[in-house]
């Protein structure tokens, strides 16, 4: 249960449909978000060109080529303006969808953890073999739980002692069964599980 892996990305998607609804779901936001504002500073550095070619334009004394230059660089920096949005994006984009696979992984991890050792209790194994990393979440359901199979533990521990006293019981009182065969074989499955 408590085998240790390297960290590769398929062992952060544990769970891709979770995960990857909810990353893909915070970038629709992020990149909905940032293209609008986006946007809005991109037409306003147009807006800027513009109102400079219109000033230009109404300078007479400005020569061709000065006027060209001016204008040619008004337009470069428009597509600077333009190409740093778009990078921005794309990198925002990547950060957050390397963040959110993190950050989802460290609520999958200790349900993924949880999940196999429900199915080790269901087996009749009461025991805890495994912790959850510290930075993970769920941190107080998984202490929780871990209370609760110990209590089960120590009760069904409480309960083979109360077998067993019974059946020396009726040993010593010279009941010959072989009910009391068939008990004393249950009772040491049961012993198996908190053992």
């Amino acid at each position: 249960m408590g085998d240790k892996k390297q960290r590769r990305m398929r062992n952060y998607l544990l769970d891709r449909r979770f995960q990857l609804k909810y990353t893909g779901m915070v970038l629709l936001v992020t990149v909905s978000v940032a293209s609008g504002l986006g946007y809005v500073a991109y037409r306003f550095s147009k807006g800027q060109t513009e109102s400079l070619t219109a000033h230009i334009a109404a300078q007479p004394d400005l020569g061709a080529d000065t006027a060209s230059d001016l204008e040619r660089f008004a337009k470069q920096e428009d597509r600077k303006v333009r190409n740093a949005i778009i990078t921005g994006v794309l990198l925002l984009t990547l950060a957050l969808g390397l963040t959110g696979i993190i950050v989802t992984h460290r609520v999958v991890g200790p349900a993924y953890r949880m999940r196999r050792l429900f199915e080790h209790v269901g087996e009749g194994k009461f025991e805890v073999t495994t912790g959850i990393r510290k930075g993970d979440e769920l941190q107080e359901l998984f202490h929780s739980f871990a209370q609760m199979v110990e209590a089960l533990r120590d009760q069904r521990a409480g309960e083979i002692e109360q077998l067993e006293d019974t059946l020396i019981k009726m040993e010593a009182a010279g009941v010959q069964s072989a009910y009391i065969t068939d008990l004393r074989a249950v009772l040491e499955r049961i012993r198996k599980t908190v053992d």
